[in-house]
């Protein structure tokens, strides 16, 4: 990654940030897409929305600015080198003790300010409270998505997942033009766990536009927790697939139908220890191990980095 997008990722990063306590997140919205000079306006509910360009149909990128994390005003971000790959985690500047650095989703607002920097024509929304039922999305601007032809948000986990459905309805037909158009380039990517997650925000967004949708992943692990952290090599492969997808899909419209016989995951036990898939008529049931990656809004991520912290780290923490 280019030394100036990893400062911009670290001061996204570095932007303490809550559920109904976004405020901080959406000045520095208003302040960058200010200075850059793009059209933008804040609902009554502080969700933000950028239109940039002329296009009948725009591709959208969606992210949320609140994450699980309290406010923490000496959030500071520290980046570290393990196992040859370069991470960026959170620490207290007082008490040196991890904290939560809120890569979900703030990797999807860098990746989401950076579509506009590189793309023509484009949009971006910027959603508030995706974590507690994303309660801004769901007050989606009517106007702003008209003229919408399809939706991409950065916030699936780790740095190969993508969801492919939300709340049980996928979010595009994998047989469709649209399929079609993206599945070699997400594979290609390396993004081949397609999982059925619960919601984040285009869950919404697609239930009222019904354009197709992708929510891929953002380069964040063990999300929800005060040691989670960020690859930065991710974020960027994000980043070039995005760049891709753009490409490939164009400015047009893509609906999404809904698949002849739609696949519904029911979550077992978690004491339960086998993988069972039942087929029942038009759906399949399964049965997850314990150790699954059952809910992406919890804390529930396997694969972690282990990383100390000590004072010779110090030069590295980001101001």
């Amino acid at each position: 990654m280019e030394e100036s997008k990893l400062k911009r990722l670290k001061e996204v990063l570095s932007i303490p940030t809550h559920s109904r306590e976004e405020d901080l997140m959406v000045s520095y919205l208003e302040d960058v897409l200010t200075e850059k000079g793009y059209n933008f306006f804040k609902d009554k509910h502080n969700n933000i929305y950028v239109t940039k360009g002329n296009a009948e149909y725009y591709p959208c990128f969606v992210s949320h600015t609140d994450t699980v994390h309290y406010i923490n005003h000496n959030l500071k971000v520290v980046e570290l080198e393990e196992n040859g790959q370069k991470i960026l985690t959170g620490i207290d500047s007082e008490t040196m003790k991890p904290s939560g650095i809120g890569g979900d989703d703030k990797c999807g607002v860098y990746l989401c300010l950076e579509m506009l920097d590189n793309l023509d024509n484009v949009k971006a929304a910027f959603f508030v409270s995706e974590e507690i039922g994303c309660l801004g999305s769901k007050q989606a601007d009517t106007e702003f998505f008209q003229n919408v032809g399809y939706a991409i948000q950065y916030d699936s986990p780790k740095g190969n997942s993508m969801s492919m459905s939300l709340m049980g309805k996928n979010l595009f037909n994998k047989t469709s033009d649209f399929g079609d158009k993206v599945s070699p380039l997400i594979l290609e990517h390396g993004i081949t766990d397609w999982a059925r997650h619960p919601f984040t925000d285009i869950w919404p967004l697609m239930e009222k536009f019904n354009f197709s949708c992708l929510n891929l992943a953002a380069g964040y692990y063990n999300y929800h927790t005060s040691t989670e952290y960020v690859i930065v090599d991710d974020v960027e492969n994000a980043f070039e697939l995005g760049i891709k997808l753009h490409e490939i899909l164009g400015e047009n419209f893509y609906t999404r139908k809904e698949e002849e016989k739609p696949i519904q995951r029911i979550f077992g036990s978690l004491t339960q220890k086998s993988n069972v898939i039942v087929e029942d008529n038009d759906y399949q049931i399964y049965v997850d191990n314990e150790d699954d990656d059952l809910d992406y809004n919890n804390n529930t991520t396997t694969n972690t980095i282990d990383y100390e912290y000590d004072e010779d780290d110090e030069k590295n923490i980001f101001y």
